[in-house]
């Protein structure tokens, strides 16, 4: 072998190595790996997988002709020479002892006519071969050829493998973003629900920060809803979040109620050994009452609490206390019963709404201040309007960026259609205020 062609070979190495590794896609790998194995190597190519559920995938390349691709069952495979062999990753059989002439009549296109001599090479890939390359000309294949052809082979295996174990990867996390995404909201009957989610990583679309909604089920006739924010970010915050709907879905199979419910979380997450992760949650019992009525209790462990937009456009905090999720022993909650007018609406969120970080600096916090008017804005719209609004403005704020999972759940009371213009169609304060009311002595 002359130095010249030495440098043509590495040269040809170097260019096929750079091309199969600019893409993680499967079968655009298998398409450039058949590209450059038809301009270099043979007249045909063809790369074939391997065996699943008893059939194979291929594709071929010919001059003249776009990429064929297709399945074949698993008996049709013996047919051609030395591919049940590449396909198990044995070393390849030399071309000279393979016979063109057994070449079966679907392997090859019409138009190539007869088959001069037949190279069959297994992909190799990680742990198990990618599948084989079947190369066929008008020519022999010399030793050298047969050579370079393997060596091409391995790299072109190496990166088949890598795109299919991406896929996987990618399938395995569509699977689990799915469980863990925030549900599709029941309907209701008697008031609105609205969520809104956004993962501080976009790429990701889940995080730490998660809401779920748990409808009337046998004997409950009330709606348990949960908005909670765990700590951290990312793929480990997601799973504790799955962990911990899941144990809310099960208390609440039980029939246990909201602050119940964080003293039995807390427990369960304080047995679980990862004293490094806690949660900030506010749970709440939804019950439709007369005259379109709503009534909300909840608790809430560490949690900011929810904020009430009355009629006339003012904003309360629910008067909720309770300690962190998984860091004490003893929890303390002090929950809190509320009432929602008609057209009253009840605003759960995490702290990632009030901790955007933006404004004319660029560093200022969104705040409690502000969301407070941007919710107040919101008087007499729809609830699915109302989180929009916030939504926009917080986004605004923050440019377009977070650092933070942020989440929101409305609960809204429907509107009643007024029967007479009493009071000229002015706001008039709600009675169900928390200001106006008397707390409940607890027993």
């Amino acid at each position: 072998m002359t130095t010249s062609t030495t440098l043509l070979q590495a040269s040809f190495l170097v260019e096929a190595g750079q091309r199969l590794s600019a893409s993680l896609n499967v079968r655009r790998v298998i398409r450039t790996t058949l590209e450059i194995a038809v301009a270099h190597l043979a007249d045909v190519a063809v790369v074939v997988r391997p065996v699943h559920r008893r059939q194979s995938s291929w594709a071929r390349l010919a001059p003249g002709h776009a990429v064929e691709e297709g399945t074949l069952r698993e008996p049709l495979l013996a047919e051609v020479p030395g591919l049940a062999e590449a396909l198990g990753g044995f070393p390849p059989i030399p071309s000279r002892w393979l016979d063109p002439a057994q070449v079966p009549g679907w392997l090859m296109p019409a138009s190539l006519g007869s088959v001069g001599a037949l190279l069959v090479v297994p992909l190799p890939g990680n742990a198990e071969p990618a599948g084989a390359l079947i190369l066929a000309r008008g020519d022999v294949f010399t030793s050298e050829d047969e050579l370079l052809a393997r060596v091409f082979a391995a790299r072109a295996g190496s990166a088949i493998s890598a795109a299919a174990l991406y896929q996987e990867q990618v399938e395995i996390t569509a699977v689990l973003q799915a469980d863990l995404l925030p549900p599709e909201l029941p309907q209701i009957d008697g008031f609105e629900l609205t969520g809104s989610y956004q993962a501080a990583r976009e790429t990701l679309r889940i995080g730490g920060d998660f809401y779920d909604v748990f409808a009337p089920d046998g004997d409950s006739t009330d709606t348990v809803i949960a908005l909670g924010d765990v700590c951290g970010t990312g793929p480990e915050a997601a799973v504790l979040t799955g962990k911990i709907r899941q144990t809310l879905r099960a208390l609440r199979l039980v029939g246990t109620g909201p602050e119940q419910m964080l003293h039995v979380l807390n427990q369960a997450l304080l047995q679980s050994g990862r004293q490094s992760r806690f949660v900030t949650l506010v749970v709440g019992s939804v019950t439709r009452i007369d005259h379109g009525r709503v009534r909300l209790t909840l608790a809430t462990g560490g949690h900011p609490p929810p904020l009430i937009l009355r009629a006339d456009g003012t904003v309360e905090e629910v008067p909720v206390t309770g300690t962190l999720i998984g860091v004490l022993p003893r929890t303390v909650v002090r929950p809190a019963t509320v009432e929602l007018a008609p057209g009253e609406l009840c605003l759960l969120y995490s702290d990632g709404l009030t901790e955007a970080r933006g404004g004319p600096t660029g560093g200022e916090q969104y705040g409690e201040a502000r969301l407070q008017q941007a919710l107040s804005s919101c008087r007499g719209i729809p609830g699915t309007a109302a989180v929009e609004r916030i939504r926009q403005l917080v986004s605004d704020w923050s440019h377009g960026g977070h650092s933070d999972d942020i989440a929101m759940l409305a609960v809204r009371a429907p509107t009643r259609t007024p029967l007479s213009l009493r009071d000229g169609g002015a706001a008039v304060p709600s009675p169900y205020a928390i200001s106006d009311r008397r707390p409940r002595p607890r027993s």
